[in-house]
């Protein structure tokens, strides 16, 4: 094992010596900004086919979002396994094994994202059908997806690079490629959509160009900001990444068991939106405008507590790499203190706000779509504190090695709010959901808290 570490750029973050708190914040802070950019692709989307190809158009774009997410988070998911364990290596300072791990989980990823696209492509019509999608908006909804599903390679490819960054703490990377990718977005949305009067097909067409941009400029500055990725060591030049380039039949193992309950997890959190949002578009059109805004919403208020966890993940492997249980452990109580904070902050936000943020989606002529999205989140407004705290818990359990458990839990939250939507969505509409989100919210906190708890006083919880 290589023991010779290339030096460090000054915005990497290794997070097992100084301030638990500092820390955190200096990976949240660019990595919430970088992923509401990211959301912004899709929002953009929303707001211009909304406001210039009209209510279908908006419909068909929401309908398709959870197909689409379903696989773009899956790949997402194999990268947080895998950057679990690039922040082991990076903590425990072996170069070596961290590069071969980015080039495993690189060439896996990438044939993956590969056979999801053109599965997503092939099945896209089948699949629409089978979650109900509006016969009116069936056709927009088709071609917007098989769009995005001859993206998905680009996509994969941003999302392993940007992991490998994220993993030694570097999240001003990711923030960069995305600010570039999100202005390209807004741009061509404009061009496609506004000027071009090209529909969901611009929308889509927009999407995957502006992620490509992103995917190129991410693996540039990767290869030019961390070395370590690359070199053995910053000195003499000697290139390590074409010797370690490759699959590690190895660490091929450790990654799938790592990845793949991840990516499960990450999936499962947008299968459970696909079958509600199945449940939801037989209420008709404004129902699923109004549910494909206020998920948009739900996006940005939720991001900045995933991104928390996120770091708490990655400063936690760190010191486990590192063999230092104490800022473990001031590690997961630092991020659910700050995880408390914001979700009480953003409740109150979005519950004052909530009819202004339905209006920035559609006309002020469309009153049915903006009054069914101000009572979701009236309603939504007083639980968004719920999901930080269980961020935060999993976060921990993530960084473990946890991550079947995760999944199990992840999955039980999914289910719960299904078979609520669907008990309840009869005689209360839209209303239905989220209290059905409230109902999983509640299983997973009280199953997470307990099991910390459980390991705390069996004193396991900071084993290495």
């Amino acid at each position: 094992m290589s023991l010779h570490f290339p030096r460090l750029r000054r915005h990497t973050q290794p997070m097992t010596e100084g301030s638990i708190l500092r820390h955190l914040l200096a990976y949240a802070i660019p990595a919430i900004l970088g992923d509401l950019f990211q959301v912004t692709y899709n929002t953009v989307d929303s707001i211009i086919v909304g406001k210039y190809a009209g209510a279908d158009a908006l419909a068909a774009v929401g309908v398709a979002s959870p197909l689409m997410s379903i696989a773009m988070f899956f790949i997402i998911g194999m990268g947080i396994g895998a950057s679990v364990l690039m922040s082991e290596f990076y903590g425990a300072q072996d170069a070596r094994s961290l590069r071969r791990e980015f080039s495993t989980t690189l060439i896996i990823s990438l044939a993956l994202s590969a056979a999801i696209g053109a599965g997503l492509f092939l099945l896209a019509g089948p699949l629409l059908r089978l979650v109900n999608t509006p016969p009116e908006i069936l056709s927009e909804t088709t071609r917007y997806l098989r769009i995005v599903a001859l993206g998905m390679v680009v996509t994969g490819l941003y999302n392993i690079l940007a992991a490998a960054s994220r993993s030694v703490g570097d999240t001003r990377t990711p923030l960069a490629c995305l600010v570039a990718g999100s202005l390209i977005n807004v741009a061509l949305d404009l061009l496609f959509v506004a000027g071009l009067h090209w529909g969901v097909a611009g929308a889509a067409g927009a999407t995957v160009i502006s992620q490509a941009c992103a995917a190129v400029l991410c693996g540039w500055l990767l290869y030019r900001n961390e070395p370590v990725f690359f070199s053995e060591t910053s000195g003499d030049g000697k290139p390590g990444f074409r010797r370690d380039f490759g699959v590690d039949r190895a660490l091929l193992g450790r990654t799938l068991r790592f990845s793949y309950a991840s990516a499960l997890q990450q999936a499962g959190i947008y299968v459970g939106k696909l079958l509600v949002q199945s449940m939801v578009n037989p209420l008709g059109v404004h129902a699923a405008a109004a549910f494909t805004a206020v998920n948009r919403i739900d996006d940005y208020a939720l991001i900045p507590e995933r991104d928390i966890g996120n770091g708490e993940t990655v400063l936690v492997a760190q010191n486990h790499g590192a063999k230092k249980p104490e800022r473990m452990q001031r590690g997961l109580w630092t991020a659910m203190a700050i995880e408390a904070i914001y979700g009480a902050i953003i409740s109150v936000c979005v519950f004052a706000l909530a009819e202004p943020l339905m209006r920035l989606f559609v006309n002020a002529s469309e009153t049915e779509v903006i009054r069914l999205g101000t009572r979701y989140l009236r309603l939504m407004g007083f639980f968004y504190f719920m999901p930080g705290l269980t961020n935060g818990l999993q976060g921990y359990m993530r960084a473990i090695g946890k991550m079947k458990l995760t999944m199990y839990v992840t999955y039980s939250q999914m289910f719960t709010r299904a078979f609520f939507t669907w008990l309840l969505i009869g005689r209360m509409h839209l209303d239905a959901v989220p209290l059905a989100c409230v109902a999983g919210w509640i299983l997973m906190m009280v199953w997470e808290l307990g099991l910390i708890l459980y390991w705390k006083r069996k004193e396991t919880l900071y084993q290495l």
